[in-house]
């Protein structure tokens, strides 16, 4: 796997077997690109593969990514932490039954709404050309 664009321990705070991003490729205020590898050691991991329902976790950190770089380039890059996030799952669309181990996926999360403290992120996960679901979340800045 290549290099990450950021360290993703500055931009996820999932540690242990919750975090799931291996890599940053592309972020900004409005859209982040993240790259992952699944392992036996994923959450929903059962009889040899990866539930599906991991695509809403994915979306989740890939947009935190891109909610962490808005934040970051606020305070004029001191990394501060900020207030807590209440998220809701909008729609979600599984479109394979299993994920297999050892799969390389890429998961984009782009901002489509955002008013306030209140923000809707689209994002979907693919492994190459197979894309895997679609999650709209429904994100509360608490801070």
């Amino acid at each position: 796997m290549n290099e990450s664009l950021f360290p993703v321990e500055d931009y996820v705070i999932q540690r242990g077997r919750m975090m799931l991003l291996s890599a940053i490729d592309e972020v900004d205020e409005a859209m982040a690109v993240a790259r992952s590898v699944t392992t036996t050691d994923w959450p929903l991991f059962e009889n040899g593969a990866i539930n599906p329902i991991v695509i809403v976790e994915l979306v989740a950190q890939t947009a935190g990514v891109s909610l962490r770089w808005e934040e970051i380039q606020k305070h004029k890059g001191r990394k501060e932490k900020g207030g807590g996030l209440i998220v809701g799952v909008k729609k979600a669309v599984f479109l394979v039954p299993a994920i297999p181990i050892d799969a390389a996926i890429v998961t984009c999360s782009k901002k489509t709404y955002g008013h306030m403290e209140y923000a809707e992120y689209y994002g979907f996960s693919k492994m190459g050309d197979t894309r895997l679901g679609e999650v709209t979340l429904q994100v509360l800045r608490t801070n």
